[in-house]
């Protein structure tokens, strides 16, 4: 008999190759020479192509948790995370936040001395701002849903263990984003040093991001403080190790920044405590 534990690992691949695959069915979304990934015209096909693929991994997940569990289908969704937004997971929502802000203090300061507080910018369709959609709305919202909401509950009801959970789990989240390299080869064939000098820095970007994803989901019992999070780092971007101008102004961005580091290893645990906690103890 299979196991519950191969079954959830064996869903979670596959959700993995269903999310990135989906943009290689169609001649518009497939990844060629030349093609502008931040064209309007596919960021909407792509968008398109995410929801759909999010849509049938909400239904095949939830499908397995009833099966599984047999709650009726309201606790199987607040299961997964999507309980209606309640005091106590609003609260959940600004305290993730307040304690990711903490760790970017120092990328706090560059913004607010360089002025930088609109999003990347990008081609404008209809009044639409078709890349800051897709970076800060489309893309945190059904990547966490397919890698968080729709994998941690099978694994939890699995029996597998928090700590496994939070370290595994995010791995195929950070190998989904190993196809931008295929992308940037196709666009620069002879960069093939770039191409896995970038992939290895965002797969190690995205990994630590998922470790911490997956422990705000185990802690606070809800997708919404992840989704939250997810659009915060992505307006912020990854910290940089220096910051332009006088010496007294770098020497004051690294305080921030090991402060903030400091802060957010202190603050942690008590801004992450809810009583929607998906599991009892990590």
């Amino acid at each position: 008999m299979i196991s519950m534990n191969r079954v959830a690992t064996s869903v979670c691949i596959f959700y993995t190759l269903l999310y990135v695959g989906v943009i290689y069915l169609s001649p518009i979304t497939r990844p060629r020479p030349g093609l502008n990934r931040n064209s309007s015209f596919v960021i909407r096909a792509r968008v398109r192509a995410a929801t759909i693929v999010t849509m049938l991994c909400v239904l095949g997940t939830s499908g397995m948790l009833f099966f599984w569990t047999r709650k009726n289908w309201w606790n199987t969704l607040s299961f997964m995370g999507f309980a209606y937004i309640t005091p106590q997971s609003a609260l959940d929502i600004i305290r993730v936040l307040l304690l990711t802000s903490v760790l970017f203090a120092g990328p706090f300061l560059e913004r607010l001395l360089s002025g930088v507080i609109a999003g990347e910018g990008g081609i404008v369709s209809g009044g639409v701002n078709w890349v800051d959609w897709r970076n800060y709305v489309i893309a945190p919202l059904t990547e966490e849903i397919v890698f968080r909401a729709c994998m941690v509950p099978l694994q939890v009801v699995a029996g597998v263990s928090p700590t496994a959970i939070i370290f595994l789990t995010p791995l195929v989240f950070g190998i989904a984003h190993f196809h931008h390299a295929y992308e940037f080869l196709l666009n620069y064939p002879g960069c093939l040093g770039r191409a896995a000098v970038g992939s290895a820095v965002q797969f190690t970007y995205t990994t630590i991001f998922g470790w911490y994803a997956v422990f705000i989901l185990l802690r606070t019992g809800s997708i919404w403080p992840v989704v939250a999070v997810h659009t915060f780092c992505n307006w912020m971007g990854a910290p940089g190790l220096s910051i332009a101008g006088p010496r007294w102004l770098s020497f004051m961005y690294w305080i921030l920044l090991l402060g903030g580091v400091w802060g957010f290893y202190k603050l942690l645990w008590p801004l992450t405590e809810s009583v929607n906690a998906l599991v009892s103890s990590i």
